[in-house]
């Protein structure tokens, strides 16, 4: 497994740095600036635009309105700005009224939402602060969707505390954003509180990877026959039936190997995650791992728009980024080819979205040649074949069937076979001293070593002493909306090994990326192995960190690795 990058940082911040507490406010129409020996902000449209500590800058200066802003059905600048008092600057809007009191040590507001609708108050974070630690846990690399009540920005030595019951969600065109949300006719207030990290403290976390990330050994498929493949998308790629293309694929080419960070439902590996558009795929491309051979299909969540007009920019900024998603991947250690999948025909209830889909594949069709490297990639078209079979409709829909599945998995199976020169129901064979490789989620004081990503997984331990009612808890670290747990009864005895099937329910859709914890009632356990879920359905061999597991069974599917 990747090493884990270490970081300085310092969950308790120094409070009252100087000893004086002068607040400097200068204001210039509509625009304003506050200055203390501690921070300094200045504005864009009225709202904070800037905030720089110990000379880190912490909000976006390239996005417009500004570094922070209202968003309602509009973005209005804040007007009638005026100072108050008590170190105080105010402004309002059609949306409402905001209230920033500075003072030494933090910068205090209020937003009263005058509107009849709920309102979002936005601040945008530079790109430069990777790291956030949220509720004062283990830090983290943005971007994260997660809420909190304190994220604390890091940046150097320098620390920016947003306290409020919020949440931060990203990226948004490569930005990542802290949200306070304001409903109608209601006051929301937020305290930001700058610092530093003190000097006598030491390090005292870790930024844990916020994906799986593994590095694969491709060395035995020249004996195995194996051909690895990757499959890159959204929810379509996995969620609900996706593992259905899998299962379909593995019908017709059974020598195929499934490389990946997630796992779906039948245990099979994958790289796709549900929501994503071109950008979120282009934000986490340094997650997905190299492989031999890519299949892409992404695009369809880029185009629900809801107006004919809007359906031209939008098909060329899809297929712009689609472009950019396949030149990226082709940048990979060891890349022979990337299947290029065109969008899907889909039947929803926004026909525009079919449309815009459409559009895009006509753009990409027309721009193959030009933009992609002669013989690096395979174009695979779908959407023609498709809407020629009666009623498609009802086997595709959004997210296909598993009538659906088979029809694409049909179509992918004959662009691998043509362009790999490869039978259909080739079989793979097992060379000597190969194995799965299984990482172990689980680290010390029974901590996931990451945030989980959504997806299925098996945990298996071994019970040393058990009581009356004994029973393991698995759950998220943080507490809120979205979290997973997990009651598992231990019907097991002293000695033996249970082992239980575990769905953290789809990332955005009742589950919110974490760390997962574990403990016990009434039982003491050894031997904690939280992996992905393997086709088998069952544990592997125990083993700490990545290791090859040589004993446990091969299912179809699973790449062979040599064992280390």
């Amino acid at each position: 497994m990747n090493t884990l990058k270490q970081i300085m940082i310092i969950t308790t911040m120094t409070i009252g740095m100087a000893a004086s507490a002068e607040v400097k406010l200068e204001i210039s129409g509509n625009e304003w600036k506050a200055v203390t020996a501690n921070y300094s902000v200045t504005s864009k449209n009225g709202y904070i635009n800037s905030i720089t500590v110990d000379g880190k800058e912490f909000l976006a200066q390239s996005k417009v309105p500004g570094g922070s802003y209202l968003c309602g059905k509009e973005m209005p600048p804040l007007k009638e700005i005026k100072q108050d008092p008590g170190n105080i600057i105010s402004g309002s809007c059609s949306l409402g009224k905001i209230i920033y009191t500075f003072s030494d040590n933090d910068i205090a507001f209020s937003y009263e939402n005058t509107s009849t609708a709920n309102n979002v108050y936005y601040f945008i974070i530079n790109p430069e602060v990777k790291t956030v630690v949220i509720n004062d846990t283990a830090a983290r690399e943005v971007p994260q969707t997660v809420s909190g009540s304190s994220f604390k920005w890091i940046a150097g030595t320098a620390v920016l505390d947003f306290k409020s019951e919020s949440r931060i969600w990203g990226p948004w065109n490569g930005f990542q954003v802290w949200e306070l949300t304001a409903p109608a006719e209601k006051t929301q207030t937020a305290k930001i509180i700058p610092g530093k990290n003190m000097d006598n403290h030491k390090l005292n976390q870790q930024t844990k990877n916020t994906n799986q990330c593994t590095n694969f050994d491709y060395s035995a498929t020249g004996k195995s026959g194996q051909i690895p493949l990757c499959m890159i998308g959204d929810s379509i790629t996995w969620a609900e039936k996706g593992d259905c293309w899998r299962k379909e694929l593995l019908a017709r080419l059974p020598n195929l190997a499934f490389v990946g960070t997630h796992t779906a439902m039948f245990g099979y590996s994958h790289a796709g995650e549900g929501g994503n558009s071109t950008g979120l795929i282009l934000a986490r491309m340094k997650y997905i791992p190299d492989c031999p051979y890519y299949n892409v299909l992404i695009g369809t969540n880029n185009n629900g728009v809801k107006k004919a007009e809007l359906i031209e920019d939008k098909s060329k900024q899809t297929a712009e980024e689609i472009i950019r998603i396949v030149n990226e991947l082709l940048k990979k250690k060891g890349v022979e080819k990337v299947f290029l999948s065109s969008i899907l025909p889909c039947a929803t209830d926004n026909p525009f979205r079919d449309q815009c889909n459409s559009a895009t594949n006509k753009i990409l069709r027309e721009k193959f040649d030009k933009v992609f490297p002669k013989d690096k990639v395979v174009w695979v078209e779908y959407e023609t074949p498709i809407r020629q079979v009666n009623g498609w409709e009802k086997k595709i829909f959004l997210h296909p069937n598993e009538e659906g599945y088979a029809l694409v998995g049909d179509i992918t199976a004959k662009a691998v076979s043509a362009t790999l020169n490869v039978k259909p129901g080739t079989e793979s064979v097992r060379p000597d001293n190969t194995g799965v490789q299984v990482v172990n989620l689980m680290g010390e004081n029974n901590i996931t070593v990451c945030p989980v990503i959504a997806g299925w997984y098996i945990l298996s331990c071994k019970v040393d002493t058990a009581g009356p009612n004994p029973e393991i808890i698995l759950e998220s670290q943080l507490s809120g909306k979205n979290t997973f747990k997990q009651v598992i009864p231990v019907k097991a005895a002293p000695g033996e090994t249970i082992s239980v099937n575990v769905f953290t329910n789809y990332e955005g859709y009742g589950y919110t990326r974490d760390f997962l914890t574990l403990k016990t009632n009434g039982c003491s356990v050894s031997n904690v192995l939280l992996e992905k879920m393997r086709p088998s359905k069952k544990s592997s061999s125990y083993g700490k960190d990545s290791y090859i597991d040589t004993v446990s069974p091969v299912s179809k599917g699973e790449l062979l690795e040599h064992s280390r």
